[in-house]
């Protein structure tokens, strides 16, 4: 099975994102899984993701990015058609209450099993909860577009965004033991 696994790089004057420190340690532990790390740009990272798509016809997608304030890892149920930034991305774009594709639904449900992702996830001690509301900064479009091009190609394969909070509230290994359960559920051993 190929899992595509997407992160995001820093952005906001940090010098690190907790989902790519979360997808170093995953590359590790399944060093077959196809990732890409996105920039934090509004016109590249969909761009880069639907590419990563076309090349690599991944039987399952999971966008990974970070929450801060967060303590928990949020499975996000909703992926919204509106860009609303609160701050800029990385070149300085700063979008405000505008759809990510003019005449699209207004939003598009996770396809990953997120019932049993929660109930995994809880049951082995990770703080864990659905969120509906993924914002409206690049993490839910990146998230948008994923859905939006898949259902536009005709491929029905689960894709979803997870919420990682950030390393100093939940340390990359505690991350990586969660995400290593949730890959294990979408692709078991043999």
């Amino acid at each position: 099975m190929k899992i595509l696994v997407t992160a995001f790089g820093p952005f906001g004057g940090r010098t690190e994102n907790a989902s790519s420190l979360a997808l170093a340690g995953l590359r590790k532990v399944f060093p077959g899984i196809r990732t890409r790390i996105l920039p934090v740009d509004a016109v590249i990272a969909p761009s880069r993701l639907k590419q990563a798509i076309r090349t690599i016809r991944p039987d399952a997608i999971v966008m990974l990015g970070e929450a801060g304030g967060s303590r928990e890892i949020r499975l996000e149920t909703t992926a919204w058609n509106e860009l609303d930034f609160c701050i800029p991305d990385i070149a300085g774009r700063q979008y405000a209450s505008r759809p990510i594709r003019e005449k699209a639904r207004c939003s598009l449900p996770s396809t990953l099993p997120l019932g049993a992702i929660h109930d995994r996830l809880n049951s082995t001690g990770h703080p864990v909860s659905f969120s509906d509301d993924p914002g409206r900064y690049l993490c839910n479009q990146v998230f948008f577009c994923a859905l939006d091009h898949l259902a536009d190609s005709g491929m029905s394969i689960p894709a979803g965004f997870i919420h990682l909070p950030l390393e100093v509230d939940y340390p990359t290994t505690r991350a990586v033991d969660a995400l290593t359960e949730m890959l294990q559920m979408i692709n078991p051993p043999d």
